[in-house]
């Protein structure tokens, strides 16, 4: 059985210009970090 979601309109409406603009000011998503560049923002007591 395939399970159908409704259609994420935020989503829709940013991929019409997520590609074509020069800057993104917005996001409905998070950008994502690997650990070292988490680890690499943090202070020493935040890498304990």
């Amino acid at each position: 059985m395939q399970m159908h979601l409704p259609e994420f309109k935020l989503e829709r409406y940013f991929a019409q210009y997520e590609f074509t603009t020069g800057h993104l000011l917005c996001a409905s998503d998070v950008q994502g970090y690997r650990l070292p560049e988490l680890l690499a923002l943090a202070d020493e007591e935040g890498r304990r």
